[in-house]
């Protein structure tokens, strides 16, 4: 199957369950726990998305940084106290104020997705904006696909540009996906 036609058989998911989501969200933090704090890039959830919100508040050690949406396509990084807008395509999003977080600076991102597989091969919504930013993070940082299980399938088409995710997030925990040429596995 195609990847339009994959996001039109989600389009219309159900909201997430929120005993659900508060799983996913322990699991992260049961995860998260065990790493030095650093930074790491969230997003605010759409409704048919994970909510990882609560995360700010149980891991005040780390610095949270959260997408922007730019004119130009490209998805840039500030921190999450700053004031949010709804963007056109229906998100909340930081307003364009304060410096820019660089990518590098980035040690986890926490990515939403339509769909997962368990090779960490991502359907996101067609925009290609994380596959871009994905394509340039350091290669110790963790790229973790927040999700539930109902929403892991078998196979997601995977395009030359397109990036995986190192770790799935469900509510049955985190997990090891393959990992990237030049990192370690964990």
């Amino acid at each position: 199957m195609d990847k339009d036609r994959l996001r039109a058989g989600a389009r219309g998911s159900a909201a997430i369950e929120p005993d659900m989501a508060m799983a996913v969200v322990d699991g992260l933090f049961d995860w998260l726990s065990g790493r030095l704090p650093g930074t790491i890039a969230a997003y605010l959830a759409m409704r048919d998305e994970v909510d990882v919100e609560p995360l700010f508040a149980r891991l005040p050690g780390w610095r949270w940084v959260l997408p922007r949406l730019e004119a130009d396509g490209s998805l840039t990084w500030r921190d999450r106290d700053v004031p949010r807008e709804t963007h056109r395509f229906g998100m909340s999003q930081p307003v364009e104020q304060g410096p820019e977080v660089p990518v590098s600076q980035i040690d986890v991102f926490l990515v939403p997705g339509v769909a997962f597989d368990e090779t960490g091969a991502r359907l996101g919504r067609g925009g290609g904006y994380y596959d871009r930013v994905l394509a340039i993070r350091r290669k110790d940082s963790d790229a973790v696909g927040v999700t539930v299980e109902n929403r892991i399938i078998e196979s997601v088409p995977v395009h030359d540009h397109d990036q995986r995710v190192d770790w799935l997030a469900t509510e049955n925990g985190v997990k090891e996906c393959s990992p990237r040429p030049g990192k370690e596995p964990a």
